[in-house]
């Protein structure tokens, strides 16, 4: 358990850090008062509201950079603020929630997590902002002109291989390589996902009836970057266009309609 020593100066923890002292979020009844902090694009950040969203957990959804946070402040995003504490970074917040969410799934979803959130996001992201015929409509989810792409293609920092930011992720997660182990291709990912549904047998990660944990983590992963070509054929390659629509009518449309102050 990570000690006071190592929280922020506005006594939130830091990337990777477990809150101190402990959240202790055990059911539904403990998520009151719950706002989360980020940008209406990040993969992260839809991950966090339809964890909340598919459980029936009240949200109210506020637009941040974390570039522009004071100093002592967590600088990436997503955040959130639950009954007045503040806990930082998708995974931790995540992690945190499975026991209030889904007690019933907590050890594999949370061992399932890791993979997602150091692996499947990570080579989407790569993947998708190297992919030349994705740059236009990565510029529209960040709320820019598809325009620039025709102008300024070149110059831009995705839309190519080793642009500027996908070289930069990929130059972070070289640095856990030893912990997560090299990161792999989605397509790899996607099939790893595809051999615990199945073939036939059931129609969700471990259940043959109900969506779980796994299910909305990986789908919510997905759906931001699912408008890129890219991203959905690579659901499509993986077989598991079949459980992405099963995913489509169970998850509730109201994330889709959140509304950012």
């Amino acid at each position: 358990m990570a000690s006071s020593s190592v929280m922020l100066e506005d006594g939130s923890n830091p990337e990777g850090t477990d809150p101190d002292p402990p959240v202790n979020w055990s059911s539904k009844d403990d998520l009151t008062d719950v706002v989360v902090y980020g940008h209406i694009s990040s993969p992260p950040m839809t991950k966090v509201r339809y964890h909340l969203a598919f459980a029936g957990v009240k949200y109210e959804c506020v637009e941040r950079n974390g570039r522009k946070q004071p100093k002592g402040f967590y600088k990436k995003t997503p955040i959130i603020k639950v009954n007045n504490r503040v806990v930082n970074d998708s995974y931790i917040i995540v992690k945190n929630l499975f026991p209030a969410l889904y007690p019933n799934e907590k050890d594999v979803a949370l061992e399932w997590e890791e993979k997602i959130t150091y692996g499947l996001q990570l080579a989407m992201e790569i993947e998708a902002m190297e992919d030349p015929a994705s740059q236009a409509d990565l510029l529209v989810l960040v709320g820019m002109p598809k325009i620039l792409s025709t102008v300024f293609g070149y110059f831009l920092p995705v839309g190519g291989p080793n642009r500027t930011i996908p070289k930069m992720i990929k130059n972070s997660r070289k640095k856990v390589d030893e912990k997560y182990g090299p990161l792999k291709t989605l397509h790899d990912y996607l099939r790893d996902i595809k051999n615990e549904i199945g073939d036939g047998k059931q129609s969700f990660f471990g259940s043959a009836t109900s969506a779980g944990a796994v299910d909305v983590s990986v789908f919510a992963t997905l759906k931001t970057y699912y408008s890129l070509p890219y991203v959905e054929n690579a659901v499509n390659e993986a077989n598991l266009s079949i459980w992405w629509n099963l995913m489509e009518n169970v998850m509730p449309e109201s994330v889709s309609q959140d509304k950012f102050n």
